[in-house]
């Protein structure tokens, strides 16, 4: 048996194994035009210059004491829910989602029973999917403006729901003004901003080989601060010097790429303003051991790219298009084992089975739903806090597709009516080979009222793991279980008295499981998911259970 919680160490490193690791992390290029842009790319415009000048050096002062490193306990096993505004709700009918559609729908995302909501970027920006910011102090004008953003936090704060915003370190826009500045202009203010590669500052590093996308440096004292001033901003909201007014955090942006004594630095300058603020990491690295390195000093979460990676790696479809779940449970156990060595026990791990940059849970599973509702179940009850990309829980379908559109195919607006129009329905995509259709049975209209459909399982499934303590916060052990195709996995996670017990087919066809040594005895047995009773337990005894294709359950003893 393994056990999460009472494995969790921090392992040393030498400073020789770190520096070649994080330097396998880095992705650097030097495009003087991208070579497979995500959106239309933007040609650098003439401007005048920006409005706003580089900050003079400060005067010395003394060395602020350095934070230790404690995380925000408000997010430990919490639930996030991931949201492009853009796609989600849209409140006065131009076909964009927008911030006060987002506010509309406060029932809805509180009926998921997050504790958190985590929005894609809202800064102006040239493009659709707003990660090249064109200012770092403003939100996007077709979301709407500040006062809607600050009644949509301060409405999610009454509702005691957190936010957190993206926040895009890495890089700029080739259209903000100080790039526009110091774009072919050696002797510009911004010259040391950004990381040009030839004299004449018309050559540079761009995110993914994107000229959209230069890239920061990272090593001037003007671009650290500039990116300080910019989180802080977005935790005042209301300007009073009161830094729990605003946002509750950031999902850091491709945070392979700056320094890490940037991130240390911008750490201390984020906690000191606020220490319960949330900073969590988009770390894409598939190694345990690599991903280790952001935790302690650089971020509080990060999200499990390792077991994301196990987990989507093993779907496929046979010749008839059936689902196949190719992962020996072993191996899953295996994962969480090796992870709860090698990561701190104060950092956070982020579960998830999708998210914006990767295809669709229902597009991997062909559209059934059986499996669908599996997958959830299986990456729900996995130790620590857990995110839910916006659309998965009524299956919405997506694919990456090629130019011009690209990532576009996985963010298609959120389908609440079930021909497409109606209030609130963005409908800013609508090209004739997007995924989702009218009448496909995906949308909340059509499954808000039924008590099988994949919505409702999946608040039912949320609701369990916050209302049940062993299932958010008990130590986790995977149990001996053995079937047929050794295709069955059981889990126990207990909490003081309270032990929640879960069973899992990964199977195509029907499976007797046998589980050795059941955790605690009970006259009869009642799955929480479907209702349905089973035999009773014994204590240390063998249990024997029937499961069909893609069947779980899931028992806490009373």
């Amino acid at each position: 048996m393994v056990s999460f919680h009472s494995m969790k160490k921090t392992p040393l490193f030498s400073l020789l194994i770190l520096a070649a690791l994080l330097a396998g992390c880095i992705r650097t290029a030097t495009p003087t035009s991208p070579s497979q842009p995500t959106e239309t790319v933007l040609p650098p415009v003439a401007t005048s210059g920006p409005e706003s000048t580089p900050t003079a050096e400060p005067e010395p002062t003394a060395t602020p004491d350095f934070i230790p490193y404690e995380v925000p306990d408000w997010f430990e096993n919490g639930v996030m829910y991931e949201i492009y505004v853009r796609s989600f709700a849209d409140s006065d009918g131009d076909g964009i989602g927008d911030f006060n559609g987002i506010t509309a729908k406060l029932d809805y995302i509180e009926s998921l029973h997050v504790d958190v909501v985590w929005l894609m970027p809202v800064h102006p920006s040239p493009s659709v999917h707003g990660y090249d910011v064109t200012d770092f102090f403003d939100v996007h004008p077709d979301y709407g403006t500040m006062d809607d953003f600050r009644n949509m936090v301060a409405e999610f704060h009454a509702r005691d729901i957190r936010v957190i915003i993206d926040f895009v370190s890495s890089h700029a826009s080739n259209q903000h003004p100080f790039f526009q500045d110091a774009y072919g202009s050696p002797d510009s203010a911004y010259d040391d901003w950004f990381r040009f590669t030839n004299e004449e500052n018309t050559q540079y590093e761009g995110f993914a080989n994107l000229g959209t996308l230069p890239r920061f440096n990272h090593f001037n004292p003007e671009v650290k601060r500039f990116m300080a001033d910019a989180a802080l901003f977005w935790l005042d909201l209301d300007d009073d010097g009161d830094f729990t007014d605003g946002v509750d955090g950031f999902r850091v942006d491709n945070a392979t790429f700056p320094p890490k004594d940037y991130f240390v630095e911008w750490r201390q300058q984020v906690k000191r303003a606020n220490p319960d603020a949330l900073i969590l990491g988009e770390v894409w690295v598939e190694q345990v051991p690599v991903l280790e390195l952001y935790f302690v000093d650089q971020f509080d979460a990060l999200f499990n790219f390792p077991m994301f990676t196990l987990l989507q790696g093993s779907i496929s479809l046979d010749s008839a298009g059936s689902p196949v779940w190719n992962l020996p449970p072993t191996l899953l156990s295996k994962r969480v084992d090796d992870q709860a060595r090698e990561y701190p026990a104060e950092g956070i791990l982020i579960q998830f089975a999708t998210n914006h940059d990767t295809d669709r849970l229902a597009s991997m599973l062909n559209g059934d739903m059986g499996w669908e509702k599996f997958a959830a179940a299986v990456t729900i009850i996995l130790p620590e806090s857990f995110a839910l990309y916006y659309g998965e829980e009524i299956g919405m379908f997506g694919v990456k597709g090629g130019p011009p559109h690209w990532d576009s195919y996985r963010r298609e607006p959120m389908d609440w009516n079930a021909a497409e129009i109606g209030p609130f329905q963005a409908t800013w995509f609508r090209e004739p080979d997007r995924w989702n259709r009218p009448n496909d049975g995906v949308s909340v209209e059509e499954q808000e009222n039924d008590p099988d459909s994949l919505l409702n399982t999946y608040r039912r499934l949320l609701e369990l793991r916050q209302s049940i303590d062993a299932l958010k916060n008990g130590d986790f052990v995977t149990l001996d279980a053995f079937a047929i195709g050794r295709k069955s996995w059981a889990v126990s996670r207990t909490s003081g008295d309270q032990t929640f017990v879960g069973i899992f087919n990964f199977g195509p066809e029907s499976v007797e499981v046998t589980v050795d040594g059941f955790p605690f005895s009970s006259e009869a047995l009642v799955d929480l998911i479907s209702g349905d009773t089973f035999p009773g337990s014994t204590a240390g005894e063998p249990y024997v259970i029937n499961l069909p294709e893609a069947g779980v359950v899931w028992f806490v003893n009373e």
